[in-house]
C-alpha cells in the first residue's frame, strides 16, 4: 500500500511523459538521453518505495543502453535504412511506452483506493460541517494539533465514526489526516 506522498511522486513521474514525447516529435537530439534520465529517476523512486517494479524499469534502461552497442530490440521495425539514431529513438519511444504502461498498471489499485478515501473525506467534512463539529481556525493555533483534534471529534461522533474507521482502513492513520485536511480545505474550513 503506497502512501499518498509516494503515489504523488509516481504521478509526477508520469506527468513528465508528455514532455518526453514532445522531444521525440521535435526530433530533439537529446530525446534518448532524456528518456534514460527519466528511467533512472523512475527506478530510484521505485527502489526508495521498495517496489519490485524497479527491476522492470532497470531492464528497460538496459534495453535502451544496449542500442548504443548496436543491438536492435525484438519488435522494433523500420522503414528504410536502420540508422543508429533511428534504432535508439525507436527503442527509447518503445521503452517510454512500456514503462508508462507498467507504472500505470502497478499503481492503478492505489489510485482507486486513494480516490475512494478522498470521496469519503469530503463526505465526512461535509457531514461534520453540517453537524457543527468543525471550528474555524484560531490565529496562532497549531494546524497539526487542530487537525488531530478534529479527527478525534469525528471518531467519537456516533454518525461519523464508521466513516473515520473506513477512511483509516483505506489509507492508514497518517494519510487519513492528509485526506481530512484536504477535504476541510476544500470545504472552506482550512
Amino acid at each position: 500500500m503506497l502512501h499518498i506522498v509516494n503515489l504523488e511522486e509516481i504521478h509526477s513521474l508520469l506527468l513528465k511523459l508528455p514532455k518526453l514525447i514532445d522531444r521525440l516529435e521535435r526530433k530533439d537530439p537529446e530525446f534518448v538521453s532524456s528518456v534514460r534520465r527519466w528511467l533512472t529517476e523512475a527506478e530510484e523512486v521505485f527502489v526508495n518505495n521498495r517496489m519490485p517494479l524497479a527491476g522492470n524499469i532497470a531492464a528497460l534502461r538496459g534495453t535502451l543502453d544496449a542500442t548504443q552497442r548496436g543491438v536492435i530490440p525484438a519488435g522494433i521495425v523500420f522503414h528504410g535504412r536502420a540508422t543508429t539514431r533511428k534504432i535508439r529513438e525507436a527503442t527509447a519511444a518503445d521503452v517510454v511506452r512500456h514503462a508508462g504502461e507498467l507504472i500505470s498498471t502497478t499503481v492503478q489499485d492505489d489510485i482507486a483506493r486513494v480516490a475512494e478515501a478522498e470521496r469519503l473525506g469530503h463526505q465526512l467534512a461535509a457531514l461534520a460541517k453540517a453537524k457543527g463539529l468543525l471550528s474555524q481556525s484560531v490565529p496562532g493555533q497549531d494546524r497539526t494539533q487542530r487537525l488531530k483534534n478534529t479527527w478525534t471529534t469525528l471518531t467519537i461522533d456516533p454518525d461519523l465514526a464508521p466513516g473515520t474507521v473506513r477512511l483509516e482502513s483505506l489509507v492508514g492513520p497518517n494519510d487519513a489526516l492528509i485526506v481530512l485536511d484536504r477535504a476541510l480545505t476544500a470545504a472552506g474550513i482550512g
